[in-house]
């Protein structure tokens, strides 16, 4: 309805009375000074003012002090500028002082709007009863409420609730229980003063309190009443209600969790060290069982030794006796056949050790370029009387064949002793094939094989027709000491002389044997890029040329026997000889000023070894030419490691001749 001021005096008019009485909401109309004009039936029942009692009276003067600031503030401003406004309960809840027709407190929202247009501009207020609404809300709010309270009082985990200070407003009963104290004792106590170190959980607070969510429960020292520790995790959300800000913490005991975690953590460290004390009787039981067999292997070689060397020491011992005995009686017709045989005996032994050094890689290599092909042609004829005329013998030479490195007479060695095993593998004849072969190794056979270079290779192969070995036998035939012969019959160091020099010449040893069906056995050595070398034919003992004028030889040996020999031999050559027991006596004398040709210096010296007395020397003797002897070069895996130019090797036990030729050679340069 529009309401005119020049209208307004005709209310009483029973019509417009009737209707402004029948609306169910309060009506008020104000003039501009704020006074009542009008107000309808319903807001004099709710006020208890009747409209005749309230005309023309400002409202603060029938409400003294009840009419809220800003119900005035909006009916204010409706009379000044026009606007309209609405004010709500849950917002602004004492608006006017209004009763319900049952005597309880009135709950209801006021619309204030302007009537009418300047300078007559009125001011209608509308008052609406929400009271119903507001208790229908209130009922469904603690019903709900009164599921929320069930789930929380009944949860076992704590659940606190704080506000943006961090202060604990409400508690469930396990949080009570958690922390140690009584529900109306937490309320009020702020939630740092429960935690053993809240600097985690301040850091937490932050975050939730600018909205971020958890994405995982963080884990706090919780400090009970009685000063106990707690360990827990906590979630936390952030809410708001109102204009208020609430963060709900749930915290849970994780205390029963970390001890099994803990006993779980102990029991593996101790699963551990009952694993690590098995290893260790593990190893100490392999350590034993190796041990039993080191001893057995032991045995095994004195066994096999003990007889080669007996029979080689009668021949030795037997033919200096006869000796000895026959020149003492005068009779010297038959000391040459004497002592060829005692040189024979001792040959065979000095092999035996040799054999001895191969398979331990500590014998000195004397490494030069060699054609396997004319170095197996030399040897036919060995090779031939070596197996008998039981055994059928096959060279098979490639063409083209590369060159290796490697000695000669190791090689030449460890030929012989194959061609020995195949022949004993052929009790009732057969037939030996010895073929050469150029060979790349790739780095898959290389990985799958231990000690193994990819590269060029030489290979020799040794094939018989024999009985062959079980898979058993060839996983062992390279062992130290192993044989499948009787006690006596052998030493078990011929594969293991061979695979020895092989490796020791950086080459490598394949053995491929079925029983019933032969064996072969493959070295491997390293290509050489280079021309084989001519071996010169060794000269006999008249073709030793002698010393010219003034030569000196210094002769540094430990071993009086081997050093009083070798003086003896320069001296009858007509070399001036020098002689020192050791190293250091030895320096002293290459430190003097005297006159040197040569040093002849074993290896393993006392004091200072052969190679340090050289070096040493070299510093005042830079040219000094060197001839060591050795017999086992710990230092020296291969003798073009060792030695530098102007060096050579000689190795024990030698021929007189071949010493004196040496000799020769190195001093006038021409080897």
């Amino acid at each position: 309805m529009a309401w005119h001021p020049d209208h307004m005096h005709q209310l009483d008019d029973k019509l417009l009375l009737t209707v402004f009485d029948a609306v169910d909401t309060g009506l008020i109309v104000l003039d501009g000074s704020m006074r009542v004009v009008a107000w309808n039936a319903w807001f004099a029942s709710a006020s208890g003012v009747s409209c005749q009692e309230a005309t023309g009276r400002q409202l603060d003067e029938l409400f003294p002090g009840a009419v809220s600031p800003r119900l005035k503030s909006a009916i204010t401003d409706t009379l000044e500028a026009g606007s309209s406004r609405l004010l709500t309960h849950s917002l602004h809840p004492f608006l006017l002082p209004l009763q319900t027709r049952s005597g309880k407190q009135l709950i209801h929202n006021v619309s204030v709007r302007p009537l009418g247009t300047p300078p007559d501009l009125r001011c209608l207020v509308q008052i609406v009863d929400v009271t119903v609404a507001v208790q229908r809300e209130q009922v469904l709010r603690e019903r709900q409420n009164a599921r929320y309270d069930a789930v929380v009082n009944s949860a076992p985990d704590a659940i606190l609730t704080l506000d943006a200070q961090g202060v604990i407003q409400l508690a469930n009963p396990a949080a009570a229980r958690e922390f140690g104290y009584a529900l109306r004792e937490l309320i009020g106590l702020e939630m740092t003063a429960l935690l053993n170190v809240p600097e985690a959980w301040n850091v937490l607070w932050t975050s939730v309190l600018a909205g971020n969510v958890m994405h995982r429960p963080l884990q706090v020292t919780a400090k009970r009443r009685d000063g106990s520790i707690s360990f827990m995790e906590v979630s936390a959300a952030r809410w708001q209600s109102d204009t208020r800000v609430f963060v709900t913490a749930i915290l849970r005991d994780v205390n029963e969790r970390r001890a099994a975690e803990e006993a779980l953590r102990h029991l593996n460290q101790t699963l551990e060290e009952r694993v690590e004390e098995r290893t260790q009787e593990l190893l100490r039981a392999e350590e034993q069982l190796r041990q039993a067999q080191k001893m057995e292997a032991v045995g095994q070689l004195t066994g096999g030794i003990a007889h080669d060397f007996n029979n080689l020491l009668a021949g030795i011992v037997g033919s200096l006796d006869l000796m000895q005995t026959r020149i003492a009686q005068g009779r010297t017709e038959h000391v040459g056949r004497y002592a060829k045989a005692a040189m024979n005996s001792a040959q065979r032994a000095a092999a035996l050790t040799h054999r001895l050094l191969a398979f331990a890689r500590r014998q000195p290599l004397d490494p030069k370029p060699v054609n396997a092909n004319q170095l197996i042609a030399s040897m036919e004829d060995l090779l031939r009387r070596t197996i008998g005329p039981l055994h059928a013998l096959e060279i098979v030479n490639a063409g083209g064949l590369w060159t290796t490195l490697c000695d000669p007479n190791q090689l030449e060695s460890a030929i012989l002793n194959l061609a020995i095993n195949a022949r004993d593998a052929m009790p009732d004849g057969g037939k030996l094939t010895i073929e050469t072969a150029n060979a790349s190794l790739d780095d898959a056979y290389a990985a799958a094989h231990l000690d193994v270079a990819p590269g060029q290779y030489v290979a020799i192969c040794i094939t018989d027709t024999g009985t062959g070995m079980p898979p058993d036998l060839i996983e062992r035939v390279f062992e130290p000491f192993f044989t499948t012969k009787p006690i006596g019959q052998g030493t078990g160091l011929g594969l293991s002389m061979v695979y020895g020099f092989a490796k020791q010449s950086e080459g490598h040893v394949k053995i491929y044997s079925e029983e019933g069906q032969g064996t072969t056995i493959r070295i491997y050595l390293p290509r050489h890029r280079g021309a084989a070398q001519e071996e010169p034919s060794p000269a006999s003992h008249a073709e030793v040329p002698r010393a010219e004028a003034g030569e000196t030889v210094l002769v540094v040996e430990d071993e009086p026997v081997i050093r009083n020999l070798i003086v003896e031999v320069l001296q009858d050559l007509g070399y001036r000889a020098l002689e020192a027991p050791d190293g250091p006596a030895g320096l002293k004398i290459l430190q003097s000023r005297q006159h040197i040709d040569l040093l002849v210096t074993d290896v393993g010296l006392p004091g200072i070894n052969g190679r340090q007395l050289a070096d040493a020397a070299r510093e005042t003797r830079p040219h000094l030419k060197v001839l060591f002897i050795t017999g086992y070069a710990e230092n020296a895996t291969l003798a073009n490691g060792f030695l530098n130019p102007g060096m050579e090797m000689i190795t024990k036990p030698f021929a007189v001749e071949a010493l004196a030729n040496r000799i020769r050679n190195i001093i006038q340069g021409t080897r």
